[in-house]
């Protein structure tokens, strides 16, 4: 994810105007990426953070922007969440494993159960994040979008 310099010269739409743009091209070059890549649970926890990095930036640049902003963090805690399904599965999958040498039919069907869960959600992610990233459009609407912010 490209890290945010802010200029003190500048105001804050200012900024905006000039930084966010590029998060956008950079989130969204990231984002194509990992859906053509084997889905590798690091992989997906680092897209994670920077997604939640990258909501938290425009939350706070929300004064800059009014409702429209709403729509596209919307689709970042979307993506939070799908994300975060997966991480959770991977943890607890990761957890049951230490217990390998204890433990019976019940600890190997549960890990089988929370695989099969997270290739669903990895899947799910996996068709929304496609449809997102690979929408040439979509990815212009955000850059003219966070171009544009008003007076703050």
């Amino acid at each position: 994810m490209v890290k945010l310099r802010w200029d003190e010269s500048m105001s804050a739409a200012g900024n905006a105007r000039l930084r966010l743009p590029a998060l956008a091209r950079a989130y969204f070059s990231s984002g194509r990426k990992l859906v053509e890549a084997p889905a590798r649970p690091a992989l997906l926890h680092r897209f994670r953070l920077d997604t939640k990095a990258l909501r938290y930036t425009l939350e706070l640049f929300g004064p800059c922007y009014g409702p429209g902003l709403d729509r596209r963090l919307s689709v970042l805690r979307r993506i939070q969440s799908f994300l975060g399904a997966i991480n959770d599965y991977s943890t607890t999958m990761e957890m049951l494993a230490g217990g390998r040498a204890q433990g019976g039919p019940e600890l190997v069907r549960a890990r089988e159960l929370l695989a099969a869960r997270a290739r669903r959600k990895i899947l799910e992610f996996r068709r929304y994040a496609n449809r997102l990233f690979h929408d040439q459009a979509e990815e212009r609407r955000w850059v003219l979008y966070l171009s544009r912010p008003r007076q703050c």
